[in-house]
Formats: structure tokens, C-alpha cells, sequence
């Protein structure tokens, strides 16, 4: 009697787990519609990072951590299903809580019920779906572990696997209410989440901003650009990014510059290079800013010139198509478009492909065009009267000649031979594989010389900013553009230029007359950091962009010393007395007026502006800093610190290549830069550079420095002689 009782209750047991198991699958079921991945973007627009997020509104509203979506990033959201969408605002933000609502242009969606985190119980069961590991679409299964304080802030601490992606998961009870939203690891299974009436709150007090507002890395300057039919543009070091696909037909995309549009004739002139020759891309002219332009461009290894009249394919008019070997297919090529009033002349590499009478389109703005979904790069656009390229004098080209015939020779076998090389068979094979190899190490060599002039044309102009009789004269933008064209040879200067000019008019707009001086500079901070959204960088602190001033200006993202040059530049263009100030281990700014040490404000560009005590100044250094810390720096410290920035990250890559570069400059700057002068002795010795490295070693057994191991250094220089009398 006993066992078959308890064979009845083996049975009942087993009907309920089986009941449950049931219910929960039906459960994840339901909830895995509503589930979505958060795939980020780093500094170059490349897939940087995976999270979770979920939907709370029908109308395309998601709910995240902040940190999943980045600040100031671009990123996608994809359904389960494949649905892939770009946000179109940020509704919300808190900071403070790691929240953040978005919205996508989607409807119908399936929300997921909130539930009360005020309510919960500690040991209660709790599901969860994520992407922890790119895992995607993951099921956790825990237990609610304890309610904690966590740096001033109520968490939920939950017995559930918490991995990289999992951040902005939702934990949910078994009805399917969401209780809070995973963010932060413990170690070993377990985890906090926000509370979900945290997230409640959030949503009801929305401040929605458009994407084109919200993204600053890699955008585009809304006063140079008209972004037409969509797509998505960026730039990186002087290069405009194509990417995506317009609304137009054939996925076709425009960038128009705002400028007004040159008169008739002109020239109008882009390097550009496609992701894959399926793509198109290339010049537009003549536009009216919607539907329709003129279009010079490669497309499937041929050139064309077309006639854009309307939104459809019929609408279009294919004035020429050329296939030509002056296109050089996957490489940079130079278009040019000679545009006459009634004749259109265009150029591939600075040869005549296309030459065509007609004057459908008579006027209009100039820019840029992109079709298809391959990406496509452009740069050095420009336009004028002519753009014929200087011809160097015959004397300078066989100077050149001559320095390029000492790096690398000319090598070819032509096809007769083909017959010859063939009946030797293997052999054949090995000798053409090893002139390949010299090939390419001569190719190197050269581009090696030419890396080498164009550090050489920085360093002087650097060099010429620099050495003035007066810091305060110093170009402090100009200099620190130099800066960063060491490593973006294409880095044009006077747009950056014209920008901080812009900014500072927009700024000074808003003075009053009734306005003091702090008043303006709080206006100023206003603008540049609350409006502009200037901010320091927390996700890549150690990213080289932050120490390129044109990528801080184009992304709105850099270091403390990178927004606080920029914060004084425009002080500077305003009349306004702001500083930087170097404290050790940070870099912050200073209000200072009329050259007192009386009102002085201690403004921390990284922190959004936000205006800090000597007591905050010191907490943030580390060191208990005193009034000989906050010193204005000069321009040419500036500079020079900004190098050390980027020579340390060069020493954090192992990139000695980069470190070298940046000490020859840091040099050419400080001659007397001892601690540099040695790191630089030690990398040529170790790249086999042994005159250089033991130039570098005399220098400094000559001055002896204080703190120098002047044993080991000697012991070094005597090693270095050997081995080159051995040579």
C-alpha cells in the first residue's frame, strides 16, 4: 500500500515539474520576441561590443543600460528574427542609474510587462534572456540573492550568470514581469540589476534627442554637410565613410556641402575608393538637394556620367559610360569633372575619359554620392577654377628619380618569356617568389621615405608654430593640428579651423551687453559641453583619436587636455581669460580674469565643465596640490604633453614604429628632454639602428643628466662601437 502511495506521488510530482517546465517554455516563448541585441560601434565605426536590451513601448521603445549604447555612439538593434534597425532617438538618460531609453521606427511590437521592484521577495524565482558572450539569445534561470546598496543606490542582487553582453537584460518573474535590468558583475554567478521602477521613472520624465544630434563620433558637421536620402556618413582623419543604403533608388545617398555652389566653369575634384566595384561613387554637382544633380562616379569598373531628374530609375538619363585603365579597381583614384556651360569634361587620374555636351542642369550645390550597399571612402575633395596639379620642374623629378632608384628597383618579365620560365619548372617558380619578396621589401623602403619626408614637412611647420618669441602667440589649434597630421596625412587643417570659428560665433551670438565676464564663459560651457555635447572619453580613454584635435572636434570625444585646449581656443576667440592648468595626473582648465589670482574658477572639461574646488582638483589628482599646482600652462607645455600622451599609448601598443616618430618630434621640440632622449637611445639599439642609437647615447654622456646611470649607458655605447667596427 505504502509504494503505490508513493508511486502516486512520484507521479503527481513529476505531472507539476512537468506543468512548470511547460509553463516556463511557453514563457520564454512569449518573452524572446521582445528581446533584442545592442551592437555598439568604436571609434571608427566597427563593431565594438554586444549587449541586451528588451521593449517596453509598442511604438519601437527599448529599454538598456547607458553603457550598452555608449555615449554619443552609433548603434543597431536586432530582433530574433533578423529585423535589424538604427535608432532614430534617444528618448531618455540617467546616468547615474546606467539607464537609457531608445526608440526604433517600428510598430506593433510586443511589450513586456513591468512589474514592482518594491515588491519583490529575496529567494524568489527569476528567468532572464541575454547575449552573454555573443551567445545570442541566451536563457539564465536564478534567484533573487538580496536588495543592496551599491555606491549610495538601492541593486537588486540577483544568483544569475552574468557575462559580457548580458548588460541590459531584463530579469523577470514567472509570470513574465520584468523585475530589473542586469548591469553590473559580482563575480561568479552573480550580479546586480537596477530596480525596474527606477526605469519607470525614467520613462515617464523623457527628453527625446534625434540621432543626428545625439551621435558625435565620426559625424558630420551640419554646418558644411546636407546629409540627403539617408544612409550613414562618417569621417576618420580627413576620410568620409559611406556606408548603408539611401532611401533613393539603387540605394542611392547624397552629401551636399552647405557652401554656396560655385559659378560656372569650375572644377570639382574627390579621391575615392570602393569597398567592392558592385558599388558607385563619386561626385555629385548641379543638385537642388533632393532628387536631383549631376553624377560623376565608378561603378562596376567603368566610369559614368548620369543625369538625375527624379526618384525612379526612368528618370535618369546615362549621358556616358567609359571602361578605361586609367581606373585603378579597389585603390584610391582621383575624379575630376571640368564643368562648363554647356560641356561636361571628366578626368580618371588625371586622364580625359568622358567629354559630353549637355546643359540639362545648369546650377546647383556640389558634394558627394553613393549608391548600392558596398561601403565607399572619399577624400580631398575640392573644387575651383582649375585644379591641373602643379608639374614639378625637370630638375626636381630627376632629383627625386635619383633618391627613389637608391631604395627600389624596376623589375618585369614580359610574356614571350612565360614559355621559357615555364619549361623550368619549380625552379622558375622559386626565383619569381623570391624577386616578389625583394619587390615588396623595396616597396616598403619607399613608403618607409615617404612616411619620413611627410614627418619631416610636420615637424618644421610644428617647429616654425612653436619657436616665437612669445608663448601667448603660439597657434595653439594649429600646432595641435600639426599634431595630428604626424599619423593622418590627409588631415586638412582650415575646416577645423573654420568650425572653432563657427562655434565661437554661435557662442558670442548670445552675449548681452548686461553680461559679465564668468557669465560668458558659463554661456560658453553651456554650449560647448551641455548643447554640443562635448565630453570626456570613458569607453577608450587610451584610443589615439582622443589625442587627434580634429577627431575630439568631429566626435565630441576626447581626454581632459584635448576639451580643454578646445574649451580655451574658443575662450581665446571670445576675449575670455580661460586657461589650461597641468595638475599632476590630470589636466583641467581656469577661469582666470585679468591675470588675478582673485574669482579664479577651476573649470574640469572632462566632467562636461563643471566648475570644481582646489579640494575636488586635488581628490581628482590624488596629490594634495597647493597654489604653485595651478600655474596657467603654457601653450608649448601643451603640446608637448599631448605628444607624451600619444608616446605613451605608442609604448602601451608596442608600437615602436609610432613611439620613434613621436620621439623624434618630442625632440626636435626639447632637445633637452633626457628621459625621452634615453627611451629613444634604447628602441634604435634594439631595431638595429646603432649610429643613430649611439648618437642619441654621446649626447647624453656629454650633458649628464641628474639621475642618469651613466655605467649602464656607457657600458651600452662601448657595445654599440664594437659592433660597428666589426662591420
Amino acid at each position: 500500500m505504502v509504494r503505490i502511495i508513493s508511486l502516486l506521488l512520484v507521479a503527481l510530482l513529476s505531472n507539476v515539474v512537468s506543468a512548470d517546465e511547460d509553463k516556463v517554455k511557453e514563457l520564454l516563448d512569449q518573452v524572446r520576441k521582445s528581446i533584442v541585441k545592442i551592437k555598439g560601434a568604436d571609434r571608427w565605426g566597427e563593431t565594438s561590443g554586444l549587449g541586451t536590451g528588451f521593449v517596453v513601448g509598442t511604438n519601437g521603445v527599448i529599454a538598456s543600460n547607458f553603457h550598452v549604447v555608449g555615449q554619443n555612439r552609433a548603434f543597431t538593434v536586432e530582433f530574433p528574427d533578423g529585423r535589424t534597425f538604427r535608432p532614430t532617438r534617444i528618448l531618455a538618460v540617467n546616468r547615474d542609474r546606467d539607464l537609457v531609453l531608445i526608440e526604433i521606427d517600428a510598430e506593433n511590437l510586443e511589450p513586456l510587462p513591468l512589474g514592482d521592484s518594491d515588491a519583490l521577495n529575496v529567494g524568489q524565482s527569476i528567468l532572464t534572456i541575454g547575449n552573454p558572450l555573443r551567445y545570442e539569445f541566451s536563457v539564465g534561470r536564478g534567484v533573487i540573492a538580496a536588495e543592496r546598496d551599491f555606491e549610495g543606490y538601492d541593486m537588486i542582487q540577483v544568483a544569475v550568470p552574468l557575462e559580457p553582453g548580458s548588460s541590459g537584460s531584463p530579469i523577470f518573474d514567472l509570470e513574465g514581469r520584468v523585475l530589473g535590468i542586469l548591469g553590473i558583475k559580482t563575480g561568479g554567478a552573480m550580479g546586480l540589476a537596477v530596480p525596474i521602477n527606477d526605469l519607470k521613472r525614467l520613462m515617464s520624465n523623457q527628453r527625446p534627442v534625434e540621432m543626428k544630434h545625439w551621435v558625435t563620433i565620426g559625424a558630420l558637421d551640419e554646418a558644411e554637410w546636407d546629409l540627403v536620402m539617408g544612409g550613414e556618413w562618417r569621417q576618420r582623419a580627413g576620410v568620409l565613410i559611406a556606408s548603408g543604403t539611401g532611401s533613393g533608388f539603387g540605394g542611392r545617398m547624397l552629401a551636399l556641402q552647405k557652401n554656396k555652389p560655385p559659378e560656372v566653369p569650375y572644377e570639382l575634384e574627390v579621391e575615392v575608393k570602393l569597398e567592392d566595384e558592385s558599388g558607385a561613387a563619386g561626385l555629385a554637382f548641379h543638385s537642388d538637394g533632393g532628387n536631383t544633380h549631376y553624377g560623376f562616379y565608378p561603378t562596376a569598373g567603368s566610369v559614368r556620367l548620369t543625369r538625375f531628374e527624379g526618384a525612379d530609375v526612368y528618370s535618369w538619363t546615362i549621358l556616358d559610360t567609359v571602361k578605361t585603365d586609367a581606373y585603378k579597381p579597389g585603390e584610391w583614384n582621383t575624379i575630376r569633372i571640368a564643368v562648363e556651360k554647356n560641356r561636361l569634361t571628366g578626368f580618371v587620374n588625371g586622364e580625359q575619359v568622358i567629354s559630353r555636351q549637355d546643359d540639362g542642369l545648369i546650377s546647383g550645390q556640389i558634394g558627394l554620392v553613393k549608391f548600392r550597399a558596398p561601403a565607399a571612402e572619399f577624400r580631398r575633395l575640392r573644387y575651383g577654377v582649375s585644379l591641373e596639379s602643379e608639374v614639378a620642374d625637370e630638375k626636381l623629378v630627376a632629383q627625386i628619380e635619383k633618391v627613389i632608384k637608391r631604395v627600389a628597383s624596376k623589375s618585369a618579365v614580359d610574356g614571350k618569356s612565360l614559355s621559357k620560365l615555364t619549361a623550368h619548372g619549380e625552379v622558375s617558380i622559386d626565383l619569381l617568389e623570391k624577386r616578389a619578396r625583394e619587390l615588396s621589401e623595396e616597396v616598403e623602403r619607399v613608403q618607409s621615405l615617404a612616411k619620413q619626408v611627410h614627418q619631416e614637412m610636420v615637424m618644421k611647420k610644428l617647429l616654425e608654430l612653436l619657436v616665437v618669441e612669445d608663448d601667448e602667440h603660439i597657434d595653439l589649434l594649429h600646432a595641435a593640428l600639426q599634431i595630428a597630421r604626424l599619423d593622418n596625412p590627409y588631415l586638412e587643417i582650415d575646416p577645423y579651423r573654420r568650425r572653432m570659428d563657427r562655434i565661437a560665433n554661435q557662442v558670442k551670438a548670445r552675449f548681452t551687453e548686461q553680461d559679465d565676464e564668468f557669465t560668458r564663459v558659463k554661456k560658453l560651457l553651456t554650449h560647448l559641453f551641455d548643447e554640443l555635447g562635448f565630453h570626456g572619453s570613458s569607453m577608450d580613454y587610451y584610443h589615439r583619436s582622443n589625442s587627434y584635435i580634429n577627431e575630439v572636434i568631429d566626435d565630441r570625444e576626447g581626454l581632459p587636455i584635448t576639451l580643454s585646449l578646445i574649451l580655451i581656443e574658443l575662450a581665446n576667440r571670445l576675449e575670455l581669460p580661460v586657461y589650461g592648468v597641468g595638475i599632476p595626473r590630470h589636466f583641467i582648465s581656469m577661469y582666470r580674469p585679468d591675470g588675478k589670482d582673485v574669482d579664479v574658477k577651476l573649470i574640469d572639461p572632462f566632467e562636461g565643465g563643471k566648475i570644481i574646488s582646489p579640494l575636488e582638483a586635488s581628490l581628482q589628482s590624488g596629490f594634495s596640490l597647493t597654489d604653485e599646482d595651478f600655474v596657467p600652462a603654457t601653450k608649448k607645455s601643451i603640446i608637448l604633453r599631448m605628444l607624451q600622451n600619444l608616446f605613451a599609448v605608442a609604448q602601451q601598443e608596442q608600437d615602436v614604429e609610432s613611439m620613434l616618430r613621436y620621439a623624434d618630434v618630442l625632440l626636435a621640440i626639447d632637445k633637452d628632454d633626457f628621459g625621452t632622449r634615453g627611451v629613444r637611445a634604447m628602441l634604435l639599439y634594439t631595431e638595429g639602428r646603432y649610429k643613430h642609437a649611439l648618437v642619441d647615447l654621446d649626447f647624453l654622456m656629454e650633458q649628464n643628466p641628474p639621475g642618469m646611470d651613466a655605467i649602464t649607458l656607457d657600458r651600452l655605447r662601448q657595445s654599440i662601437r664594437e659592433r660597428l667596427s666589426l662591420e
